[in-house]
């Protein structure tokens, strides 16, 4: 057995040693991307029904009042009496912070020290914040999931490290599918430091299948989707 082996092994590095790469154009591979004729209604009803598949809850609000209206309702059944948030540019919705305060909600500023000491306990203190509020760069019909790309005015921490996270989605900016989006938007992939794909709240099972819900990310998950 040995000897064969031997014979195989030493047939692939002699033809890997003769072996020529094929010529490289320097052009990206071509795909073929079937034409989406899905309707925007159609995209809408099938993001919130795989999203509440997920145990997420989609919501509705054509106006800032009325988006502030829900956000200031759900902090009310969690408790919530501050929220953290990306910047209002980053949220597509400029003068929610202020109707927000009008409501009772305070913005709490999550900038980080660089320090390791200081930046733990400031992280600490801001486990006490209890919701977080982001915008999305899109949600996918066929699976619920929100698609979030960090950078400026648009930390990471909002959409982590609160126990409920809200998430502020332009109906223009749903997609029938991840492909669908990178085919849409490549740039996504390299536009921040961090693209995540976020399919409901957080879940953890253990060995004996016990489904546990807000382990490591938000325990719920709300989508307020907006013109």
């Amino acid at each position: 057995m040995t000897e064969v082996r031997d014979l195989v092994l030493g047939a692939v590095r002699d033809a890997l040693l003769r072996a020529e790469l094929p010529h490289s154009s320097g052009e990206r591979p071509f795909y073929v991307v079937p034409p989406d004729r899905t309707a925007a209604d159609d995209l809408v009803g099938q993001f919130t029904t795989a999203l509440v598949a997920l145990t997420g809850e989609a919501h509705h609000a054509e106006s800032l009042g009325a988006t502030s209206d829900a956000i200031a309702d759900i902090a009310g059944v969690y408790g919530a009496a501050s929220y953290l948030s990306w910047s209002e540019v980053a949220m597509g919705c400029v003068g929610l912070v202020e109707t927000l305060t009008s409501r009772g909600l305070r913005r709490v500023s999550y900038d980080l020290p660089f320090d390791q000491p200081g930046r733990n306990q400031r992280v600490r203190a801001l486990a006490e914040v209890g919701l977080g509020v982001t915008g999305a760069d899109a949600a996918l019909a066929d699976s619920g999931a929100l698609v979030l790309a960090s950078g400026p005015g648009r930390g990471r921490l909002a959409s982590l490290l609160p126990p409920v996270h809200v998430a502020l989605v332009k109906r223009d900016r749903l997609f029938p599918s991840l492909s669908a989006l990178l085919a849409a938007r490549p740039d996504l992939v390299a536009g921040g430091s961090n693209l995540v794909v976020i399919a409901g709240p957080s879940r953890t099972a253990d060995i004996e299948m016990t489904l546990t819900h807000g382990v490591h990310g938000p325990k719920h998950v709300h989508v307020i989707l907006i013109p």
